[in-house]
């Protein structure tokens, strides 16, 4: 096993970053880079609570849903960072200040629309009243889940558990965005198979093996299906090890480090030229992924 292939899978098991290649392992020809308010829409949304497990709501002003609630949420401005983003939100929905905490949940409908759900705490500002009101809220309350509140859409409902649940008993470490510039959706493959035998990590066979990296452009479906090109069938468990990105000229998209888990005597068959899988033998390295795996380090990814 080359040793760059081993240094990008500890440093993603560090919750670190690593550059995109010039030229990813799986892509269309010429795809066309993502540009916010062009081809792709991110959402922040923030999940703050009080001490008393109640959760912060914001009031819309917008005319097709005047009156009713909502987590404070909004798009992503060109040149912000995720963090940015959400900080900005919450603040002119809610008027109050936060400090990210934790992503919880990325949702997905294809690589032209992405969600980025944070549970967050509140760091200072003064809760927004009645009186001023704004094209971006009427007003914020801190709500306790139970009364009666008109919202806007329920799909809020399951997001705000995940909150309540992950702030009882954590179901993965703090994991926030790395700065790091992509120009498309891209998605970086940890892929292990573990067998009672042994552990092999699915790579980018070459003069310089690493872990395989691939483009996404599709509207509709979910981000994960060029995956299903790659290999005969999809790893049993999958989730997100860390999440890439940093808005500028031509670098608004985002890189999604992906840890997938197979279990059996064989590696699943790779139909893409190019890949193959390698026998993992450093028996630190294998004792590392087993504890990421027993741990259950990955955040959720949604389609």
């Amino acid at each position: 096993m080359s040793s760059v292939l081993e240094e990008e899978m500890i440093a993603l098991l560090d919750g670190g970053a690593l550059p995109i290649p010039d030229r990813c392992d799986v892509a269309p020809e010429s795809p066309q880079p993502l540009k916010l308010r062009h081809n792709v829409c991110y959402i922040v949304m923030g999940i703050l609570l009080n001490d008393q497990n109640e959760v912060l709501m914001m009031q819309e002003a917008k005319a097709d849903c005047r009156g009713s609630w909502y987590l404070p949420a909004g798009r992503l401005e060109r040149g912000e960072s995720l963090v940015e983003g959400l900080c900005r939100e919450v603040a002119e929905e809610t008027g109050l200040l936060c400090q990210p905490l934790t992503l919880l949940v990325v949702e997905e409908r294809g690589a032209h629309w992405v969600r980025f759900v944070f549970l967050a705490q509140e760091t200072g500002g003064v809760l927004k009243s009645p009186s001023s009101a704004d094209k971006e809220s009427l007003q914020a309350l801190w709500w306790d889940t139970v009364s009666p509140l008109p919202l806007r859409c329920r799909d809020i409902l399951r997001l705000i558990k995940l909150g309540l649940d992950y702030r009882r008993l954590p179901s993965h470490p703090s994991i926030l965005p790395l700065l790091c510039p992509s120009p498309f959706l891209v998605l970086r493959l940890l892929f292990v198979c573990v067998s009672d035998e042994e552990m092999q990590v699915l790579q980018s066979a070459g003069d310089s093996p690493h872990l395989p990296t691939v483009v996404c452009t599709r509207r509709g479906g979910s981000i994960l299906d060029p995956l299903l090109s790659l290999l005969q069938h999809p790893p049993m468990s999958c989730g997100i090890l860390g999440v890439q990105h940093q808005g500028g000229d031509s670098a608004d998209g985002v890189c999604f480090n992906i840890m997938g888990v197979f279990h059996g005597p064989e590696p699943p068959v790779v139909e893409k030229q190019g890949l193959s899988w390698d026998t993992i033998k450093d028996e630190g390295l294998k004792t590392r992924l087993l504890q990421a795996l027993k741990k259950n380090i990955l955040l959720p990814l949604y389609s």
